[in-house]
């Protein structure tokens, strides 16, 4: 059950990623009161959440079947 929550945490976290890196490659301004959500925002949350689905994909490669 645990490596089948950290792959679909590995999944979800990646396409969180990609659609952080499509806000690169295709400048889109999003607004948050008012107010231009800077390209750097979405460069270190794409940084993070592209770190965290290789981290829950290594887990999960790591990680021992259980047949309990």
């Amino acid at each position: 059950m645990q490596k089948t929550a950290l792959i679909t945490s590995g999944v979800v976290f990646g396409l969180l990623a990609m659609s952080h890196a499509m806000r690169w490659l295709f400048p889109v301004e999003i607004l948050v009161d008012g107010s231009v959500l800077p390209f750097i925002t979405s460069l270190s949350s794409g940084i993070i959440l592209a770190l965290l689905s290789i981290w829950m994909f290594v887990a999960a490669r790591n990680k021992k079947n259980n047949t309990n």
